[in-house]
């Protein structure tokens, strides 16, 4: 991309910083009725904002792909840069002093089901408590884009540790985890289970995307060995379910499987493979890194974590 303005040449006297958020809507929403709506607007006002901005920019902005409008690559481009703009600019003209009973509107986060489970409980009365007039949309983990984080439409997303992350995202560790294995009451394997009967058993995965394999699996063919997966679930309680009446076992953090081993009456077995240490961690833009909003919410969910683990 290249685009190469001369700051010099720019009258910012003569630009109206209204249209910043406006432009950052409709780069967010895509849809000049949308944007309009978000913005407590009419369409007619939204529009004629919307050709100010391509004037002042040199560029559409949004432009028809088929029945939707999509964002031209310069709008693109501007988006993490505009959402580190506005929230600058809010920073600058708002009260020193943060509050977080006087947020409002919401906050997005996106995990997967296993990190729901382990985090969300403690989080939502936390926030429910110190923001009661802030909401909370969670998403699916596997449905975000890197995009989400890097504009700012995801506040945080909750995951395990990665030796790499995209440019300008940031994450943070918020405790250790291991695997165990859970069974029910009576199973053959209870008594002993070496690494090779483990690799022999009936197992369950719980897998979103469709994928036959884990983190277990690739720990077992560094040994040489390969599990069965015979069961593909989307959903962990179904899986409790099966387990607990059944031959087949399934292998799961034991943040979680600790909270639901008693519940479906199911044995905790230590699991045979070494080096599959978790580290669950909190991942974030660095749209989003300076905005005392979302400090404090880092703070709440690192204090969150800090609960969990005490409690485990």
């Amino acid at each position: 991309m290249f685009y190469i303005t001369n700051m010099r040449e720019v009258d910012l006297r003569g630009i109206d910083l209204n249209l910043l958020v406006l432009l950052d809507a409709l780069i967010e929403y895509r849809n000049v009725t949308r944007a309009a709506d978000a913005m407590h607007m009419s369409q007619p006002a939204m529009s004629r904002a919307l050709g100010r901005l391509r004037k002042l920019l040199n560029d559409p902005i949004l432009v028809r792909g088929g029945d939707v409008f999509l964002p031209t690559p310069k709008a693109r481009s501007l988006s993490p840069k505009l959402k580190r703009l506005l929230n600058d600019l809010t920073v600058l003209v708002s009260d020193d002093s943060f509050s977080p009973e006087k947020l409002t509107g919401y906050v997005t986060l996106a995990a997967s089901e296993y990190q729901s489970i382990i985090f969300l409980p403690e989080l939502i009365v936390r926030l429910s408590q110190a923001a009661p007039h802030l909401d909370v949309r969670v998403i699916p983990l596997f449905n975000i884009a890197a995009e989400l984080l890097h504009d700012g439409n995801v506040d945080i997303a909750f995951g395990v540790s990665q030796v790499t992350l995209p440019a300008n995202l940031y994450q943070e560790s918020l405790c250790e985890d291991t695997y165990i294995t859970l069974m029910r009451h009576g199973h053959p394997a209870v008594e002993c289970l070496s690494i090779k009967q483990f690799a022999a058993l009936k197992h369950v995965l719980i897998t979103a995307v469709g994928s036959s394999r884990g983190v277990i699996d690739t720990e077992l063919n560094k040994l040489g060995l390969q599990r069965r997966v015979m069961l593909q679930l989307p959903s962990l309680i179904t899986a409790l379910a099966i387990v607990a009446e059944s031959d087949f076992v399934i292998t799961l953090p034991a943040l979680i499987a600790r909270r639901y081993a008693v519940q479906h009456k199911l044995v905790e077995v230590a699991t045979p493979v070494t080096s599959t240490a978790i580290t669950h961690v909190s991942i974030w833009s660095e749209v989003m890194d300076a905005d005392p909003a979302h400090r404090w919410l880092r703070r709440l969910i690192r204090e969150a974590a800090s609960q969990i683990v005490s409690e485990a």
